[in-house]
């Protein structure tokens, strides 16, 4: 979950990011935050309207957030199936368990809770990279 505490200034960007995640409460937040830094956000419930969404979108989302553990597809099944359709696209792992994923240089992990400042954080410097 993410936590309400204020972080340093929150990097602000104009990308667009999917978000999937299976918990209303954390997928709204992570949303609010996410639009408070100025990004666009398509929000989906399940790994399979996550990746509905991206064939539908796939030229407009920049970005990934995506829980681990999700209904339909877990996360990072998810993140593999888009990338096979953009394979430059950046993702953000969360989870509130270890996951035993590979993860990539394009692909960070973060442990929940997390603070709105370290998602937005770890979102700029992956896009940031990919540049």
């Amino acid at each position: 979950m993410v936590t309400a505490n204020t972080d340093r200034a929150t990097p602000a960007g104009t990308e667009t990011v999917l978000v999937v995640e299976d918990d209303r409460a954390v997928r709204l937040l992570f949303t609010k935050v996410l639009e408070s830094a100025g990004y666009d956000v398509i929000a989906c419930e399940n790994g399979t309207l996550g990746l509905e969404a991206a064939r539908n979108q796939i030229e407009k989302i920049d970005a990934i957030v995506t829980d681990a553990m999700l209904p339909g597809m877990q996360g990072p099944r998810l993140i593999a199936r888009i990338r096979a359709m953009r394979p430059e696209i950046p993702a953000i792992l969360v989870s509130g368990n270890p996951v035993d994923a590979m993860m990539d240089p394009a692909t960070v992990f973060l442990s929940k809770p997390i603070s709105p400042g370290m998602l937005t954080r770890e979102l700029r410097r992956l896009l940031r990279a990919r540049m």
